[in-house]
């Protein structure tokens, strides 16, 4: 049963007791975060993130707020809480939350109680107590040269709905975009002469624009589809039927129907995995890895170095080819052989 008084007492390090309401002071956190022009996405992770927690904490029969309950729910959180719960179209059965799912939500909830200390609602972070999970680091799953060709053959390219998702694939394991940059383009933002994309600012994970270079293959197979449609230069590139705008849910329920029909069952099929395979074959084909950085929009090589790793068996057969010792001593070896076998 909730609480009609959903107020915790806070006792400081110095024994001071404050009484919070979670259900007024996370409104006035999501209002800072807003002024401080964080970014849709952003803004719903906290509230959804601070928003669950309220209710579990308001459920309970505590009349406190310590560190200690704060590491129950992350238990609760790991062991308990059901997978998607909160989602209208959530599989039923599954438990626990991954390491990385509650690591985001301790490190949002740090962020909100780092708010209450600069607020001086409080005078230190009970967050500060609790520790993050281990994360297998690193592990992603890449779809093969033949899951893609599969997907590819899936969608019934004599419609505009087929030639449409196929398009979006080929965009996708072209320049490895994120699904909120496909499905935010419109059709001014691609140069069709230059052979670019340019990601806007306002629909970039970083608010920053970026240009990504795009294959002839795949400018010519979205001309067609602009041929087809009749839409100018202000319009969404992906629409549906109705002439409404495709959104990213959307096309990733196509994909899943997609790779069922042709039998694609080995790595997740999501949009997201194309961006993991186009950077994983991009290092593999011999791309500078700055430029693969560039490319997905990633602020610091750091975040590119996990593609890098992944690939460390194709890098050492890179290695051996550009090695400086090997063309040292080794070229100089032939030639020294070369000159004894015409002396």
């Amino acid at each position: 049963m909730v609480r009609k008084d959903p107020k915790f007492t806070f006792v400081s390090k110095g024994g001071k007791s404050v009484k919070i309401a979670l259900a007024k002071h996370i409104p006035q956190f999501i209002d800072s975060k807003r002024l401080e022009n964080r970014s849709p996405k952003t803004i719903s992770a906290y509230t959804q993130v601070l928003e669950q927690f309220r209710k579990w904490y308001e459920a309970t029969d505590y009349k406190d707020f310590t560190a200690e309950i704060l590491r129950e729910y992350i238990e609760y959180l790991t062991f308990s809480k059901s997978k998607w719960d909160d989602h209208p179209t959530s599989p039923i059965g599954s438990v626990g939350l991954s390491p990385r799912t509650v690591n985001n939500v301790i490190r949002n909830m740090r962020i909100f109680f780092n708010y209450l200390i600069k607020e001086r609602i409080i005078t230190h972070s009970p967050m500060d107590e609790v520790n993050y999970q281990r994360e297998e680091k690193d592990t992603f799953e890449v779809f093969t040269d033949e899951d893609v060709l599969r997907l590819l053959s899936a969608p019934n390219r004599r419609v505009y709905t087929g030639r449409r998702d196929y398009c979006m694939m080929l965009v996708l394991i072209d320049c490895g975009l994120r699904i909120k940059e496909l499905t935010g383009l419109r059709v001014s933002d691609v140069d069709f002469k230059l052979r670019q994309i340019v990601i806007r600012a306002e629909i970039a994970k970083t608010n920053t624009t970026r240009v990504v270079p795009i294959s002839q293959r795949t400018i010519k197979e979205l001309e067609k589809l602009i041929a087809y449609m009749d839409i100018e230069g202000s319009d969404y590139l992906w629409l549906t039927q109705f002439g409404e705008r495709y959104l990213g849910d959307t096309f990733g329920k196509m994909l899943k129907l997609y790779a069922k029909r042709v039998g694609v069952v080995g790595p997740r099929v999501s949009p997201h995995t194309f961006r993991h395979y186009f950077a994983v074959k991009f290092l593999r084909g011999s791309g500078d890895p700055m430029a693969l950085a560039r490319i997905l929009g990633h602020v610091s090589l750091n975040m590119t170095q996990v593609y890098i790793r992944y690939t460390g068996t194709d890098l050492r057969e890179q290695h051996d080819k550009a090695s400086p010792v090997m063309n040292l001593i080794d070229s100089g070896n032939r030639k020294k052989r070369g000159k004894q076998r015409f002396s």
